[in-house]
């Protein structure tokens, strides 16, 4: 859009817009010494490389009918990456129209729209952990870019990284839907976008979002650390999931500071830790701008949503409504709605096992309430 009269002119030469683009994305290769810190902030040691698991994970879609919507994991591991993108998938699917009123409609697009909402998903996660001023997108280059040596182990991966800089939320998206590829088919889409969201925030920033500098984003067995989650949902790399800060005086004048959420996230997090007391989730992740969470339960991550917009800003709306719930794990063959009735109270629950942990998980934000599974076996 030309506002200025005088350079019409000039600009309607219609410049070949790849090589307008071009311009725009500044590209270098990974060296060895970016390449050890990345493996030092991942697994605390330069001398780990990614499980199969990560290698072969990549944002490929579901294609049983009632799930096009849905991303499938392969193995466990990387199931907090997945999804954060999943649930910032929904986001577009369900809420980037302002198309208020939904229907399950929204939940079986078409191969190019579901790929355009991964596109854009990625380029949110990306653009908010940049500061929303940059983003960086770490793809392969099918080629070396240094030669590994000293305390250094190769994986076959990060070694070949070519790395892309957008200083604009525009140049970014195109980038992105050239590149898309690489992400849904992969093979190791699931990785490069961590590279990315990592590399958009800052080495140095994220390892001082956290509350210990010697904390990493992997962990044991190959599952995300909420730090690594929470740089996905929030673009900060914090150590945990309530508000703000606390500071605790342990005695000697030393003060000890737990990072938290800092603000109102899109996409919320709801945990069977807090069921157990372990954890204490905040309103900023607990009231999200959009009504979609990801369930954190036995250290696997999976997602709730709703269709209703106004699910988190009307009370009456919140006397009973459904929520979705989606793992790519588990070899799910059909929708699971769950109806949530805030107006009646469960029976006091006894401390069984046969209480679903997705239930306590729910009842974290709405408590008490009675949910219908709809006729789905309950997940146990």
């Amino acid at each position: 859009d030309v506002e200025d009269e005088e350079t019409t002119g000039e600009v309607s030469k219609n410049p070949d817009i790849s090589t307008l683009y071009m311009r725009q994305v500044v590209s270098k290769a990974i060296d060895i010494s970016l390449a050890k810190e990345l493996k030092n902030l991942l697994f605390g040691s330069s001398l780990c490389c990614f499980s199969e698991e990560w290698k072969i994970q990549s944002f490929t879609f579901n294609n049983i009918p009632q799930l096009k919507y849905g991303i499938v994991q392969k193995k466990g591991g990387p199931c907090g990456v997945l999804a954060a993108v999943q649930a910032c998938v929904l986001q577009q699917l369900i809420f980037a129209d302002s198309n208020r009123n939904k229907d399950t409609r929204c939940l079986q697009p078409s191969e190019v729209h579901r790929t355009k909402c991964l596109t854009m998903a990625i380029a949110d996660i990306l653009w908010r952990a940049g500061g929303n001023e940059k983003a960086i997108v770490a793809l392969p280059s099918g080629r070396q870019q240094f030669t590994p040596i000293g305390k250094y182990k190769a994986d076959g991966i990060l070694e070949t990284l070519m790395l892309h800089s957008a200083a604009r939320y525009e140049d970014l998206i195109v980038f992105l839907q050239q590149n898309i590829h690489q992400f849904e088919i992969g093979p190791c889409g699931c990785i490069l976008l961590t590279v990315s969201v990592i590399l958009s925030r800052s080495i140095n920033l994220v390892r001082n979002d956290f509350d210990v500098l010697t904390n990493r984003l992997i962990g044991s067995h190959g599952y995300c650390t909420q730090e690594l989650v929470n740089l996905l949902l929030t673009g900060k790399a914090v150590s945990n999931v309530f508000n703000n800060v606390i500071e605790l005086d342990s005695g000697n004048g030393n003060i000890t500071i737990l990072k938290g959420i800092t603000s109102r996230s899109d996409i919320g997090l709801l945990s069977l830790f807090e069921h157990y007391d372990v954890c204490q989730v905040g309103c900023y992740l607990k009231t999200p701008k959009y009504p979609i969470w990801l369930v954190c339960s036995e250290s696997h991550f999976s997602v709730l949503f709703c269709l209703e917009k106004d699910l988190l800003g009307d009370w009456k709306t919140e006397r009973r409504f459904d929520l979705y719930y989606y793992d790519g794990l588990a070899n799910q063959e059909e929708e699971i709605r769950l109806t949530v009735d805030t107006t009646q109270m469960c029976a006091e629950e006894k401390e069984n096992d046969l209480t679903p942990p997705l239930e306590h998980c729910i009842r974290t934000k709405w408590q008490g309430a009675v949910i219908d599974w709809n006729g789905t076996e309950p997940i146990l």
